[in-house]
């Protein structure tokens, strides 16, 4: 094993993957783009991005949509509604709303929903209504 200073070649070039990687993990993590998953699991966890939020549950596509209608509706005012394409658009708290299910399996359906406030990302809010479409489903 060839030596180097500040020890072997092999503990220097594991050093240097150690450290690109944590300043890769850094940038990323700093521009926004990364997602987080709150919550245990993939199925039932809250995935969260800088403007959305996101949540996968075991539900038909049709309790999904109703339970995701229904609380646009109870917490603000819904603009545009395609049931087949399965997006509502609303206004909350000041903040546009887009919402989004898909059916993911058979069995399973991811939504969506995304808030922007004067173009500004409103995650808080995203997650808030996330949150209540969980806690109904």
């Amino acid at each position: 094993m060839k030596k180097v200073l500040g020890g072997n070649l092999k503990e220097v070039k594991m050093k240097n993957i150690t450290r690109g990687m944590a300043i890769a993990l850094v940038l990323l993590m700093s521009s926004g783009c990364a997602a987080v998953l709150i919550g245990g699991g993939i199925a039932g966890g809250i995935a969260v991005s800088k403007d959305t939020a996101e949540i996968v549950k075991d539900t038909s596509c049709n309790k999904a949509w109703d339970v995701t209608h229904k609380t646009l509706d109870e917490m603000g005012v819904i603009n545009l509604e395609d049931k087949k394409a399965g997006k509502i658009e609303a206004n909350v708290k000041d903040s546009k709303i887009t919402a989004q299910v898909t059916q993911l399996t058979p069995k399973s359906v991811k939504v969506t929903v995304k808030a922007r406030k004067n173009m500004f990302p409103n995650v808080d809010l995203a997650m808030e209504i996330v949150n209540k479409i969980n806690n109904k489903l």
